[in-house]
């Protein structure tokens, strides 16, 4: 700005004038010392050695305050250099003396808005947004609408648990886990509330499907593979983790119970396995609030890491990627610093709720048309395609953190998020609709409930023996690559009919 620029050229000003002086000044100098010194070829008087030291004191004096004020500019220029370095930001933060400057200033520092588009790449995605809105309003079409919604809720999700963790730092332990708990599934939660208000019963159920099983295989498996690339083997608590494999297998009898019953000889009516389903719902939700007391209250030390070790070829590995430049990064931060406020965090995430519901409600309203544009089955849609958008958050954490050696805080990620959407997702979904006087069962059909239980057994294998490496890892991943291929391959009659109800 012209205000900093008068500054900047003052401050130079004043150098060049101090530097002039400093010569001036250091040739009186150089010439009252060769008076002193003629003095003292001479008459060794004191008034001589006065008038020596007298003048010598004072060019010395004058030097020291050039040499100052020279710095004083280069401290000014090296922090203006810093500033432009330490963010993209830091350029306009630097020559904001204008109130045009100031005005955009004032932007990026508003509810820390520079730090929160900062805070990941994925950020990147939300220039996506306003396209979302004009293809939707603009008949672009439900193909581009539903694919530009997508990418629109990865960002949003992220920040989600973002904002979550900025309000939790202002809480105790107890109620910071209880807001993790709930929001951390929320943009699954809202795209069904959207669904449910649509009447798309069949659409709500193979998405909370989607998401067990897309936390369970992919995103695991993804984090035992990347884990794998640096270290031969990673251990972890074998204690949550079959804990964690058992609470989903009660998952699975909650939602394999009503569909057996619907085909034995024992069947009863609609109305009594929908009955059945909402008490069942509330029996899980119960299950899940004495996971929660288990985990923050009375088994608290099952959630601390173990201590790191491998077996003696992945130390060697260690040794040769840390030669090589290569930082294992097993004590850092996942950058869980606070940098926002109370009021900040309350109000950014009442923001982002907001627009998690709108985009839902595009992503959801152009499923029907999309799938036609698309030529994919809806149910692939909604078991593979929704879930990956609504954990892609979860599924990025979860591999870094795997990737850096924590592997125990990968298995909570992974196995967390599933047990929650299977213990809390999934009855919610059917006591709102309870609520909305919709017809929602537990009643998820034989070859879902099969795939499921089938997809538990097999982690339950695998994370027996609290040892992970990358081969476990493709076997999880290419296991669910089958099912995925599975759902492309499957008609789902409920999801044709008009309104896609059950």
């Amino acid at each position: 700005s012209q205000a900093w620029r008068s500054k900047e050229g003052l401050i130079k000003r004043k150098a060049g004038a101090a530097k002039e002086e400093k010569i001036s000044d250091s040739k009186d100098v150089g010439g009252e010392l060769s008076f002193a010194k003629d003095l003292k070829g001479g008459d060794q008087s004191s008034l001589g050695s006065g008038i020596e030291m007298t003048r010598y004191d004072k060019g010395y004096a004058k030097v020291s305050e050039t040499k100052r004020l020279a710095s004083d500019y280069d401290e000014d220029s090296n922090a203006e250099r810093a500033d432009e370095d330490r963010s993209p930001f830091g350029d306009i933060r630097s020559r904001a003396m204008d109130e045009d400057a100031r005005g955009y200033l004032d932007w990026c520092t508003f509810l820390q808005t520079n730090r929160v588009l900062e805070y990941s790449k994925l950020n990147i995605l939300l220039i996506v947004m306003p396209f979302a809105i004009f293809s939707s309003f603009g008949g672009w079409g439900d193909g581009p609408t539903f694919i530009l919604s997508l990418l629109s809720l990865i960002p949003q999700a992220q920040l989600l648990g973002l904002f979550t963790e900025q309000v939790a730092f202002y809480t105790n332990d107890t109620i910071g886990g209880l807001l993790n708990a709930t929001f951390g599934n929320l943009t699954e939660l809202i795209i069904c509330v959207v669904a449910l208000q649509k009447n798309m019963l069949r659409i709500v159920q193979i998405s909370l499907l989607g998401s067990i099983l897309s936390n369970m295989l992919l995103v695991l498996g993804s984090a035992f593979v990347f884990g794998g690339i640096r270290r031969s083997s990673d251990k972890f608590n074998t204690q949550m983790a079959t804990t964690n494999v058992g609470l989903l297998m009660v998952g699975v009898l909650a939602i394999y119970l009503p569909g057996v019953l619907e085909t034995s000889k024992l069947h009863r009516s609609d109305a009594a396995i929908l009955t059945f389903s909402r008490f069942v719902s509330f029996v899980m939700l119960f299950t899940y609030g004495l996971l929660l007391v288990f985990q923050m209250k009375t088994h608290t030390h099952l959630l601390e890491p173990p201590p790191v070790t491998h077996d003696r070829k992945s130390r060697n590995r260690t040794v040769e990627l840390e030669a090589q430049g290569s930082e294992i990064d097993e004590d850092e931060d996942d950058d869980d610093e606070q940098f926002l406020s109370f009021k900040e965090s309350v109000i950014w995430l009442a923001v982002d709720t907001l627009l998690i519901s709108g985009f839902s409600e595009l992503l959801v309203g152009s499923i029907d048309g999309s799938a036609r544009q698309l030529k994919m089955p809806k149910v692939f849609i909604g078991v593979i395609v929704l879930p990956i958008v609504g954990n892609a958050a979860e599924h990025a954490a979860a591999v870094l953190v795997a990737y850096k050696g924590k592997m125990e805080l990968a298995m909570g990620i992974a196995l967390g998020s599933a047990v929650q959407i299977s213990l809390l997702g999934i009855p919610v979904s059917v006591i709102a609709a309870w609520v909305m006087n919709k017809p929602l069962s537990l009643n998820y059909g034989t070859f879902e409930t099969a795939v499921l239980f089938l997809s538990v057994l097999t982690v339950g294998f695998l994370v027996v023996d609290g040892d992970s490496n990358y081969l476990k890892g493709a076997m999880l991943i290419f296991g669910y690559f089958i099912i995925a291929a599975a759902f492309f391959a499957a008609h789902d009659e409920d999801l044709d009919k008009i309104g896609d109800g059950l």
